[in-house]
C-alpha cells in the first residue's frame, strides 16, 4: 500500500514537471527564435521483492517498479517559420547554428536575431548585449547596411565585419541562461563548430512551438496526474478505513 502511495506521488510530480515545461512553451509560441523543451521521461530501477520470516529462507516475490521520473530536458532545434519583417535589423538564421552575444564578457549564444543600432553606432539585442563579430563588435553607424547570406557585413560596397556565427557538435548541451540565450559550460565536451547555414536580412525566426501540439500534449499530462490524483485518493481512504473501522472492531 505505501509502495502504491510513492508511485502515485511521484507520477503527479512527473506530470506537474511536464505540465511546467509545456506551459512555457506554450507561453513562448510568439517569442523569436524560441525553442521549444521536452522532459524525457524514464522508469526508476526495478527493485525485487523478498518474503523474509524468521526461520525460513529469503523467498522471491517478484519485481516492483516506483513509477517514472523526468531524466533529463531536451531541447529540439529546429528552424521556426521564417518571418519576412522588412526591418533591416531583423536578421534570421535557417541551420543548425547560432548568433553569438557578449554579456559581462562572456560568450552566450540565441537563435534570436532581433537586433537593433545603440548610439554608439554598434549592432546589439533588444537588451543591449553586443552581437559579436569575427573582427570584435560590429560598427555600422547610424546608416543602413547589408548582410549577405554568408553573414558578411557592408556598408556602401566596404566589407565592415562578419557575424561571429557557430555550431556544436551537440547542441542539447547547450543551456539556457534566460532572455532566449544559450550558454555552453562544457566545452571540452562541446566543441564549436562552423556554421553552414545561410542569413537573411529583413527576416526574422519565428519560435517552433506547435500550439495545437502543445495544447493536446497538455490535456494528455492532465488527465495522468488526474488518474495518479485518484489512486492517491482511493488508497488514502482505504488506509483511512482501515485504521478507524478495522481496528476497532
Amino acid at each position: 500500500m505505501i509502495r502504491g502511495l510513492y508511485t502515485a506521488a511521484t507520477g503527479m510530480i512527473h506530470q506537474r514537471n511536464k505540465m511546467d515545461t509545456i506551459a512555457n512553451n506554450v507561453s513562448n509560441t510568439n517569442t523569436r527564435g524560441y525553442k521549444k523543451d521536452e522532459i524525457v521521461s524514464h522508469s526508476f530501477r526495478d527493485e525485487l521483492l523478498l518474503r523474509m520470516n524468521k526461520g525460513e529462507n529469503q523467498r522471491a516475490l517478484g519485481p516492483l517498479n516506483h513509477g517514472v521520473y523526468g531524466e533529463r530536458v531536451t531541447t529540439f532545434f529546429q528552424d521556426g517559420p521564417m518571418q519576412e519583417t522588412g526591418i533591416y535589423t531583423d536578421i534570421a538564421l535557417q541551420g543548425d547554428g547560432f548568433f553569438t552575444i557578449l554579456r559581462d564578457g562572456q560568450e552566450l549564444y540565441t537563435r534570436d536575431g532581433t537586433f537593433k543600432v545603440n548610439d554608439e553606432g554598434i549592432l546589439v539585442t533588444m537588451e543591449g548585449h553586443i552581437v559579436a563579430g569575427e573582427y570584435g563588435p560590429i560598427e555600422v553607424g547610424t546608416d543602413g547596411f547589408e548582410i549577405d547570406h554568408e553573414g558578411n557585413v557592408w556598408q556602401w560596397d566596404t566589407f565592415i565585419n562578419r557575424l561571429q556565427l557557430v555550431n556544436f557538435e551537440d547542441a542539447n548541451l547547450l543551456e539556457k541562461v534566460g532572455d532566449n540565450l544559450f550558454a555552453n559550460d562544457n566545452a571540452g565536451a562541446n566543441p564549436v563548430l562552423e556554421f553552414e547555414g545561410q542569413v537573411f536580412q529583413g527576416y526574422a525566426e519565428g519560435s517552433n512551438v506547435e500550439l495545437l501540439e502543445e495544447v493536446s500534449h497538455m490535456i494528455v499530462v492532465a488527465r495522468n496526474y488526474e488518474a495518479n490524483q485518484r489512486i492517491l485518493q482511493m488508497m488514502d481512504q482505504t488506509l483511512s478505513k482501515a485504521v478507524n473501522e478495522v481496528g476497532s472492531v
